[in-house]
């Protein structure tokens, strides 16, 4: 026995529910697609900030250099393409259509994982240019045009993503910061690049300028661009990051852990520590920092107090040395200790050997005439 064909088959009513709820999902995607692309982008730069982990782990490492690898191979073979070097296979052909977005997806991983070293390395203080050109290039990496510009965009966005690899990677593996590091980093990132134009250029004889116009110059301006930010001490001094900084009345240790005394109100939680400083006779003023660096990493910082004059403007009061070894999850802990602070308002900036801006607190200093003695109570790092 046959069934009647003129009947449509059957929907169940939950099965109805979800098309109908996809249908709305994809209804309101269309009408806020501006909203919804902008939401996504910072949902992934935020699980980014969670997910990426320790600076120096391996895996890390090897999976940014596989997706540097990769990209370099598939705009290369693009480039390839376009000068009519290179066909794809029958079995590649299907792939070759999405080469464009997949070089795309890897890309922005990278910028967004560069991102977050920075974001977690800067000083918005002194990196904020650096950072705000940085959250340019990656918002535009989002968008629709640059999907589908050519590779000249995209070797320019791949020349970033691999100088700021070695930007990281090289002074991780000496040890240190400072400017020959560096310049071991621009050469490390040039000779690389080197390399992907000699390859190219070997098989595209025939085009001598198709390997600088699209490889070399990219590469050449974006490096430029790079050396005078950092020597205009703009670019975040990575792999450093500061993990806490805060102001404390007194600061002591206990077993493997410090015991952090404020006198700051509960429900001022968004200052960090005794930043409204009371002081009263005989008291002292803690700044407690805890930074992270990579596992025999070693770096001499410098925790400079400054003094805002009303006329002169910010005064160098004291400065501090601190030698900082690497390795520790929770960062490199260290206590400065100011005996007086005359009332106002007070800055401590903690600066790398080359005088980079890793962070910095402002404090402002009162004294406390009150009879009522302050309430103070510890915390435990």
């Amino acid at each position: 026995m046959m069934a009647d064909q003129g009947q449509p088959p059957s929907i169940s009513p939950s099965t109805q529910a979800s098309l109908s709820l996809a249908a709305r999902v994809k209804d309101f995607y269309l009408k806020h697609e501006p909203a919804c692309t902008t939401g996504f982008f910072i949902a992934g730069f935020l699980f980014d900030m969670l997910a990426v982990g320790r600076i120096d782990h391996l895996r890390n490492i090897i999976h940014q250099a596989t997706y540097l690898f990769l990209c370099a191979l598939l705009t290369g073979l693009e480039l390839r393409e376009l000068y009519g070097g290179f066909s794809p296979p029958r079995g590649m052909r299907t792939f070759w259509r999405y080469h464009t977005a997949a070089t795309h997806f890897m890309l922005g991983t990278l910028l967004n994982i560069y991102t977050v070293f920075y974001f977690k390395s800067a000083s918005l203080g002194a990196s904020l240019v650096f950072l705000l050109i940085l959250a340019a290039i990656l918002a535009v990496n989002e968008l629709k045009p640059f999907k589908t510009s050519g590779t000249t965009m995209r070797m320019g966005i791949f020349s970033l993503c691999l100088i700021s690899y070695f930007t990281y990677l090289v002074p991780m593996l000496v040890g240190s910061l400072g400017t020959w590091p560096f310049l071991g980093s621009m050469t490390a990132a040039a000779l690389v690049m080197g390399a992907l134009a000699w390859l190219l250029q070997r098989r595209l004889p025939g085009h001598p300028y198709a390997v600088r116009e699209h490889v070399l110059i990219p590469f050449v301006v974006v490096q430029a661009c790079f050396i005078w930010l950092y020597f205009a001490k703009l670019i975040p001094p990575v792999p450093l990051s500061i993990s806490s900084i805060g102001i404390y009345h007194d600061v002591c240790r206990v077993g493997d852990r410090f015991a952090l005394t404020t006198t700051r109100p509960r429900w001022k939680f968004w200052q960090r520590g005794d930043q409204s400083f009371l002081s009263r006779p005989g008291d002292k003023v803690h700044c407690f920092v805890s930074v992270f660096s990579p596992t025999r990493f070693r770096e001499r910082l410098q925790l400079r107090w400054l003094f805002l004059d009303p006329e002169a403007g910010w005064q160098e009061s004291d400065v501090m040395a601190l030698d900082i070894i690497g390795g520790r999850e929770g960062g490199f802990r260290a206590d400065s200790i100011k005996s007086y602070c005359r009332p106002g308002r007070w800055r401590v900036r903690v600066e790398t050997s080359d005088r980079r801006e890793l962070g910095r607190i402002d404090l402002t200093v009162t004294d406390d005439d009150s009879d009522a003695a302050p309430s103070p109570y510890t915390v435990l790092r």
